[in-house]
């Protein structure tokens, strides 16, 4: 064999070798990824359902590095705490003056997109408020490896979470990040108003008008993206949130009944049943009554409106929604008082 050909044969086994060796690298995930409970995961699927190139989530698995931390912090949330315990973590001075001072510093900001959107500007403070305290806290795990591990290692969640993964996919391609230099919560959440890679996607606004959309350092774009998610789950200007139930003199089984009903509950079914709350709630629209535990063991109970269930969007447990609410109404009250103070004029509250 000449020493040409002999050249050609060993750069053709190398080449053959080297096909196999991607081929069965990819075969590790495509066309399925097989998770750690033994379910595997159809890639292919959720390419298609991402809109996105196969390739692109194989390549994202073979970065992305299990975590057992974020398993453990799923098993344990906050939300499993009784209210009385969680209404602590959030309704503290510290975060109340901070959304006061979030409302003063980005005035301008809140003010259009009550006007533009249609939303309280102290609702957008307090879910920022809550999510990252003002965005001083916006997590610090690897978004890619938060998704990976829930999406892949989380049966419990696989579905939603690795269709997360596929937009985060999506969302960096898109926007030219690397797939492990962004950070978020343990649950893959992003930015100021912690928003998932679907809500980035559909949610997120250029309200700047830069150009780019950036929920990390721009608060202006977090700000009028927060909004954007309360006008595009429901949000009504002016409506109702919660208001206190009073329930003197009706059984156990009666309350547990109307609870049950979820956001199928009328108020004309909640009054047949001897609750009252101090306001007239309109006919032409579906509750929810809700129960509270508080530290000596009794219940509070609460009607949720229309704007309730919009925050339920955001994070779909009662005691978040509860805690932004009450979070607004304290930042909304301490920011009027400055205002007041510092003789500056009110601002008008229509949008």
């Amino acid at each position: 064999m000449s020493k040409l050909n002999k050249l050609t044969s060993s750069l053709s086994w190398c080449g053959s070798a080297l096909l196999l060796a991607g081929a069965l690298a990819l075969t590790a995930h495509s066309p399925t990824a097989t998770a750690a409970s033994g379910a595997e995961i159809d890639i292919i699927e959720l390419a298609q359902y991402a809109q996105i190139d196969s390739v692109l989530l194989d390549r994202a698995i073979t970065q992305a590095t299990y975590q057992q931390k974020i398993i453990d912090a799923m098993n344990r949330p906050y939300e499993g705490k009784p209210w009385y315990m969680y209404r602590k973590l959030f309704i503290t001075d510290k975060r109340i003056q901070g959304g006061i001072d979030f409302y003063l510093a980005h005035e301008n900001d809140l003010l259009r997109a009550q006007e533009e959107l249609g939303v309280a500007p102290e609702i957008i403070c307090a879910i920022i408020g809550v999510e990252t305290f003002y965005g001083q806290n916006m997590g610090t795990w690897k978004v890619l490896d938060a998704l990976y591990t829930l999406g892949f290692h989380y049966p419990k969640r696989a579905d939603y979470f690795s269709k997360e993964f596929a937009n985060y996919v999506k969302l960096a391609t898109r926007e030219g990040w690397e797939l492990t230099s962004v950070k978020g919560s343990y649950a893959g959440a992003m930015g100021m108003g912690q928003f998932m890679p679907s809500s980035y996607l559909n949610y997120a606004i250029d309200f700047d008008g830069d150009q780019h959309v950036n929920l990390f350092t721009n608060s202006t774009d977090a700000v009028g993206s927060v909004a954007n998610y309360f006008k595009g789950h429901g949000w009504i200007f002016g409506g109702g949130v919660l208001y206190p139930a009073h329930v003197a003199g009706v059984s156990e089984s009666t309350l547990k009944a109307l609870m049950q009903k979820e956001w199928q509950l009328t108020p004309a079914e909640l009054v047949a049943a001897g609750v009252s709350t101090k306001v007239n709630l309109s006919r032409a629209q579906n509750i929810r009554l809700y129960s509270f535990e508080l530290e000596d063991g009794s219940y509070d109970y609460q009607v949720g409106l229309n704007n309730f269930n919009t925050i339920t969007k955001y994070n779909k447990s009662p005691l978040y929604a509860r805690a932004v609410f009450e979070l607004s109404e304290a930042i909304a009250q301490g920011y009027y008082a400055a205002k007041q103070r510092s003789g500056a004029a009110l601002p008008g509250k229509n949008p």
